[in-house]
Order: structure tokens, then sequence, then C-alpha cells
């Protein structure tokens, strides 16, 4: 590691794969990743640097040793600096193609208790309980959760103050439950989802949206920095914006579900935005990541299994690509 970064990180060496229980001797070393934007030119950078690494039992990506603030707040501080003000704007149809799926695995009716976890300003809250759930959330951080209140109109007491570790709920209360972009900046997401899973009544849903360890820029970007001589990697962020710490694939959720009680109903790979790339090449690369699902994000729905839970609709797991 190299001297100067802005926060006094620890750095805490991984025992074993966060989501299936891999040893590290399944562990492949992908690169170094830097605590700023690397460029075109990352030798040109100085900065803090932390081993990439990945999983190759379930494809998750992380760093190895997990470089980890003193708070949360370290990361993640005022709404206004880490969103754009556009994100605050009212957003016709947010989150209304997650909460279709929803409804129609859980075979819907109103009422239906949905938890938000992470909640953020609180606008998937505000989409469910406009769909007719019953909506509840928490947010660990208090200025994310006093502007969900102030500028969205959440209910301060639908909306905890809480991390996944201390929200506390009886269980077996929801039928939904949605990370959004949330396991990513989690350092055991697959604890969040045994927690969660533990308030979730049998044949609930859970929603989840993350990183996907195959999407085809970065790999591209990966190609280009070994060929330009460098030991680089664009994988994750765990030490600057937007602070994601893991970058998943399917096995990720398909080998835990095994161990803790889910199963993947449905999934799809979203080819999402472009970055860095000339628009002339948009086309083919979005017409490439669909057809090999390697897309920038992996969207996934999963069905709590035990007594009394609604058989999977599908085995495997339905590809809505």
């Amino acid at each position: 590691m190299s001297a100067g970064q802005a926060i006094d990180y620890r750095f805490d060496p991984v025992a074993a794969c966060d989501m299936c229980g891999a040893s590290p001797d399944q562990f492949t070393l992908l690169g170094e990743r830097m605590n700023r934007s690397q460029g075109l030119n990352p030798r040109a950078a100085s900065g803090v640097t932390v081993p990439v690494k990945q999983c190759r039992n379930c494809e998750l990506i992380f760093a190895d040793p997990q470089p980890v603030p003193p708070r949360f707040e370290d990361h993640y501080g005022e709404p206004e600096d880490y969103w754009d003000e556009d994100y605050f704007a009212d957003e016709p149809g947010y989150f209304e193609a997650e909460i279709a799926t929803a409804k129609r695995l859980l075979a819907f009716r109103d009422g239906m208790r949905a938890l938000d976890i992470g909640a953020g300003i609180g606008k998937a809250m505000k989409a469910m309980t406009c769909a007719g759930f019953d909506a509840w959330g928490f947010e660990p951080s208090a200025a994310f959760r006093a502007a969900a209140i102030e500028r969205n109109g959440v209910a301060g007491d639908r909306l905890a103050h809480a991390a996944v570790e201390s929200a506390d709920y009886p269980p077996e209360q929801f039928d939904f439950i949605t990370f959004g972009a949330v396991l990513e900046h989690l350092y055991s997401p697959s604890s969040a989802i045994e927690r969660a899973l533990g308030w979730l009544r049998p044949g609930g849903i859970i929603q989840a949206e993350v990183p996907s360890s195959r999407w085809l820029i970065s790999r591209l970007v990966n190609l280009y920095y070994r060929l330009s001589g460098t030991k680089f990697v664009t994988n994750i962020s765990p030490m600057h914006r937007p602070f994601h710490l893991y970058e998943f694939g399917l096995a990720s959720f398909q080998k835990h579900g095994r161990r803790a009680g889910y199963g993947v109903d449905e999934h799809r790979f979203m080819v999402c935005s472009i970055p860095h790339v000339p628009r002339l090449l948009h086309p083919p690369l979005r017409w490439w990541m669909r057809r090999k699902d390697t897309g920038m994000q992996l969207s996934l729905f999963l069905r709590k299994t035990g007594p009394g839970a609604i058989p999977s609709t599908a085995a495997p797991a339905r590809s809505t690509r």
C-alpha cells in the first residue's frame, strides 16, 4: 500500500468468499485498484492501491484485504454531495418495473407489506406506497433519512434510522423486501440477505440490483490496462465514489441461496449506460452485451424457501433478458 489516503482505513484480510464461502485458495488476483479514478494512464496517478480478487467458485469480485473506514459517514455524507441535483427530481415510472415483477411473483393483494433496506432519499418507498404496498424502510445515514422525509414526504415513523445490523423487526412480517443498489456497499452482503430473510414470510420476495462481475466494459478496460503493461483493473471502487465493494455473479446468489434458504426466481442482466466509450460504438456493444449477458447491472428476484413457501416459478432461474 502506498501512503497518502484521505481516510484512515483499516485493511482486513478476506478469510472466505462472502457469498459462497469458498476459501482463499479459490481466489484469483485480477489486479490493483486505486483510491481514485485511474483514467487511461494510471501510472501517472498516485494514491493507495488495494488488490482486487475474484472467487472462481461464484464469480464474486472484491478487494482483499478489504479497506474499512472508521465510520459509515466517511463514505456517505450529505445526499447533495453524493447525488446530482437531478436525482432529487420526481421521476415518473421510478421502480415501476420492479414493482410490477414483485406483484406478479407475489400474486399481489393491496396492503401487502414491503420493506426498503437502505431507503436512501425514499423514492422507492414512495413508489411502493403509491402502488398499494404498506411500505416501511430504514436508512443508516441520518442525512439521507432527513432528505427522504423533507424532500419526498416519507413519514418519519415509517423510515427508521438504522443499519441492517441494528434494524429490528418481528419475524416474517414482510411480503416484499428490496435492497435496490445496496448490497455492493455492504461489507457482508450475505449476512444482510440472511437477516432480511428472517423478516420475510415464507414464499416472499427479495429484490436486489447489483453490479455484474461479467460487465463487458470492465473487461475491455482491464484488457487495455494489461496491454499497456500496468497491474491495474477498473473493477469495484472500495475507496472512492460510488464506494462499491463487490461485483456479483449470478452464481453468487445461486450458491448462497442453497445455504441461506432462497432461490433465484428471475434475473436479468441490464446493459445500462456505456461510459467512456465513443457513441458510435454503443449500438454494437449494446447488442453484444444483451446477447452475452455482459451488461453493467444484474437484477434479481429471490424467493424465500421453507415451510409454507410458494414454489419457485423457475428452475433454474428464469432470465428475463
